[in-house]
């Protein structure tokens, strides 16, 4: 007699394969939740390392360091390189040059370009949130996914950095607050204000945070999107200064003060920051569409802080603690935790 083989019949099969797939189904959604939690502690702790790094310059030079500068001089995250173990790469940047990716009518001060060629393809990962879904390096050619990196040359990529600082926030009604913003005279009829820890053209020290340093935000994130397109504090480069050609250049010692003589007419509408925001609409507002002039271009004064965590962003508080704050905050809140003396009080968020 022949001997009967055993097999699976075509039915077993099929039902075998659909309930992998089931399972695989089932197991999918939790595996990348699981990423995601990597990412987003991955992200804070990069917080974390900033506001490590922003205390230790405090404490060498008994202040934060100086937010951003015109044109050249860059802003806080350069400043803050030797501090994130990147004393190799500061040490190689030529100060008297330029830092930004569009230095302005006449100028040729590009980034990476005059001295500075170090910056070109340079992406610390600590300003890197891994959620980030844009990546972090943007050229003039990106318009499609940034919102472009000023005239920076052809060939030329810059990071697109993760991080924003807190210049401040508007609070008309507070005694005192009126005269700390410009009103709304920037590019794109945006507002700047100077009453947070990262006020422009400002080094500030923890003593000048008198509503409390566990209260007031320096650094937030904003790694996410505005009507479906990165719309950060980067339209000029991460490493990138205040750009306006009419301003008169910044240079190291020398102690600049824009209120209110640079920003009160319209001849100022030019001017944009770079790695500084002045807080104006909810975290992660605007998300696919519907956001005003203020909040859809990089070279606003008040770029949205946004991310791709569900439910909210992080941010860093000048005492070096970092939350994740929900989406979801009162905006009075939120503009109180923007500013560092206002005297108000804040409730739990």
């Amino acid at each position: 007699m022949k001997a009967c083989r055993s097999a699976f019949t075509l039915i077993e099969l099929l039902v075998v394969i659909a309930i992998i797939a089931i399972l695989v189904a089932l197991l999918l959604p939790a595996v990348q939740q699981a990423r995601e939690a990597a990412r987003r502690s991955q992200c804070k702790n990069n917080m974390k390392q900033i506001g490590l790094a922003l205390h230790n310059y405090h404490d060498s030079s008994n202040m934060f360091p100086l937010s951003v500068s015109w044109r050249s001089g860059g802003n806080w995250r350069m400043r803050l390189l030797p501090y994130l173990d990147q004393g190799n790469v500061w040490n190689l940047l030529d100060q008297n040059s330029g830092h930004t990716a569009d230095g302005g009518s006449g100028s040729t001060f590009y980034m990476g370009l005059t001295g500075n060629e170090v910056l070109q393809g340079f992406a610390p990962s600590v300003y890197s949130c891994p959620s980030d879904s844009y990546g972090n390096f943007a050229s003039p050619s990106d318009t499609s996914s940034f919102n472009g990196v000023g005239g920076n040359p052809p060939n030329t990529t810059v990071m697109i950095i993760d991080y924003v600082g807190i210049s401040g926030a508007e609070l008309d009604s507070v005694p005192g607050q009126s005269s700390e913003c410009t009103g709304e005279v920037l590019s794109r009829s945006s507002v700047q204000c100077r009453n947070g820890m990262m006020a422009p053209f400002e080094g500030k020290k923890l003593r000048d945070c008198t509503d409390g340093a566990s209260n007031t935000i320096v650094v937030a994130e904003q790694s996410g999107q505005v009507n479906g397109f990165k719309r950060s504090a980067n339209s000029q480069g991460g490493w990138a200064g205040y750009v306006n050609s009419r301003a008169t250049w910044w240079t190291a010692g020398t102690p600049l003060n824009p209120f209110p003589s640079t920003f009160t007419s319209a001849s100022q509408t030019n001017c944009s920051p770079s790695g500084i925001t002045t807080v104006r609409n909810p975290p992660n507002s605007f998300w696919l569409s519907g956001a005003p002039t203020q909040a859809s271009s990089a070279v606003s004064a008040n770029t949205v802080l946004n991310s791709f965590h569900v439910g909210g962003i992080h941010i860093l508080l000048s005492d070096g603690s970092v939350r994740f704050l929900s989406e979801n905050i009162d905006m009075n809140t939120l503009r109180r935790l923007c500013v560092r003396d206002d005297g108000l009080t804040i409730g739990d968020y």
